[in-house]
């Protein structure tokens, strides 16, 4: 054994680190008792700010041992050596959904089985009570047999009867930006329909090769989630059949009421090739017909306001629209005598403006100033003194517009303050030791790239220089770099740089 390599509980070699997360590391290890390889994710118990951080670790591996299924990552052991708490688990030689996303989307029927294999694995902790809250591609990884497993149970809420919830308070936002359920944004208490989601969002990325929404950080992200329409997979994918695209939209839903139950009725799905609720997506489909078909009706009576100015005749069509309500024999009498008064009424009016090319004429251009060609053959007058204005300012004015731009555009201020502050939040992190220096360069040192970009006025190289920023910096929050508070603090302050440089190199 290398005396770099530390031994566990006297029998767990750790070899190399192979993954970080925001409470601890996962590393490569040899039980020298079985003789085998396994992973081993330990914690530092100094690290965690609270008992909840050693609480949940704990019962990660409690959830995770209790679960015996295939795709679920199989738990070989756990215990606390000293101050560090470890978990003993098959080692899975991968490569994980995001390891293979890294190269593009996925071959369909590779997405449908994993759909198949992640729904699967939710069913089973569903029906123990168990909310996983943190599914999304690196957490689904390939095992020896050729299988899926899900992992990393590190942040699962357990049912209401477990008595467990107090390890997760009211209003705290636990897990990843990009694969978060809308209700689970807002730090409210979710179920398995939160999961659901999230493997929604996990099968548009893997079609799609990007996740369904992204801001420029973790709360704009969020926003999206619970604000922006849900995309349709086949504008980046048209190749999706339509039950598959049908099905990611149900797990997308907004609302957990519009999702499909539970993992059951996704597989069901799944195996049946059907989206969940086509049944009454046809069914709303057809009582949207009659609507569609009475649209053409409102568009017979809509030339009346424009070609008439009486309010007699504009209030007569709307009638007969609202009046099949059948209550005796007498009604279809009536909406013919009024179709009829109605459409003599629009023909007298025609004729009378249409022929008439004295005074009258005179009123209607100032009503219908576009459309009336007569209005500018009777007011030469008038109309001439604007034309010229019009054909004179484009001329004169010219020169302007093309200064003015240039000047909105020259100034950086908007973007050397955002990104001062930024800085300077930063910095104010690293002092409270919230962060450490390598954290710090993560926005510090695209911050610098992007000063010297825009002092060189090169607006590319400022966008490029922002760009690499922000996403160092969602990966820093992912990754558990940045904690919660720093990305509390300093969320607002990127999204505000984000848009500063918009401004400066878009106008």
């Amino acid at each position: 054994m290398s005396s770099e390599h530390r031994l566990l509980a006297g029998r767990y070699v750790l070899e190399e680190p192979i993954g970080r997360g925001g409470m601890g590391e996962v590393w490569r290890a040899t039980d020298t008792v079985l003789g085998r390889e396994v992973a081993v994710k330990t914690i530092d118990l100094d690290r965690v700010p609270d008992e909840a951080g050693a609480a949940r670790f704990e019962r990660e591996a409690q959830v995770t041992a209790a679960m015996s299924h295939p795709n679920v990552v199989t738990v070989h052991d756990t215990g606390v050596e000293g101050r560090t708490a470890y978990l003993v688990m098959e080692l899975l030689p991968g490569p994980s959904l995001a390891e293979r996303l890294a190269q593009g989307p996925l071959p369909l029927e590779e997405v449908v089985d994993a759909a198949r294999q992640v729904a699967s694995a939710l069913g089973a902790a569903h029906a123990r009570g168990v909310v996983h809250r943190d599914i999304k591609p690196a957490n689904v990884v390939r095992a020896a047999d050729g299988r899926l497993r899900v992992l990393d149970f590190g942040i699962t809420q357990l049912g209401e009867s477990s008595g467990s919830q107090a390890l997760t308070a009211t209003h705290t936002v636990m897990g990843t930006a990009e694969y978060l359920a809308p209700e689970q944004a807002t730090g409210g208490r979710v179920d398995g329909r939160a999961d659901l989601y999230a493997l929604g969002c996990v099968l548009y990325a893997l079609l799609t090769g990007r996740p369904p929404f992204r801001g420029a950080t973790p709360v704009a992200t969020m926003m999206q989630h619970s604000h922006d329409p849900v995309p349709d997979v086949r504008e980046s994918r048209p190749e999706t059949p339509a039950w598959l695209a049908g099905l990611v939209s149900a797990l997308l839903a907004k609302d957990p009421q519009d999702r499909p139950a539970d993992a059951a009725a996704v597989l069901e799905a799944i195996e049946r090739r059907e989206a969940p609720g086509a049944a009454s997506v046809a069914a709303a489909t057809t009582t949207l017909l009659p609507a569609s078909g009475a649209e053409p009706t409102r568009r017979l009576a809509s030339p009346a306001p424009a070609a008439a100015t009486s309010p007699p005749t504009a209030a007569a069509p709307p009638t007969p629209a609202r009046s099949p309500e059948r209550r005796g024999s007498s009604a279809p009498l009536w909406v013919l005598a009024l179709v009829a008064l109605a459409a003599l009424a629009l023909l007298a009016w025609y004729l009378l403006t249409g022929l008439g090319e004295g005074s009258d004429p005179a009123t209607t251009p100032t009503s219908t100033p576009s459309t009336s060609a007569p209005a500018t053959q009777e007011s030469p007058s008038t109309t001439p003194p604007e034309t010229s204005a019009a054909e004179e300012s484009p001329t004169s004015e010219a020169p302007s517009p093309t200064q003015t731009p240039s000047e909105t555009t020259a100034d950086p201020q908007p973007v050397e303050d955002a990104g001062s502050a930024l800085d300077d939040e930063v910095s104010q992190l690293r002092q409270d030791d919230v962060i450490d220096e390598q954290a710090a360069k993560v926005v510090q040192d695209p911050l610098k790239d992007a000063d010297k970009a825009l002092r060189k006025e090169d607006s590319e190289a400022l966008v490029e220089a922002r760009d690499a920023l922000v996403e160092d910096y969602q990966e820093a929050v992912a990754d558990g770099t940045y904690p919660a508070e720093a990305a509390q603090r300093l969320d607002p302050l990127v999204e505000d740089f984000d848009q500063a440089v918009d401004d400066y190199a878009g106008g």
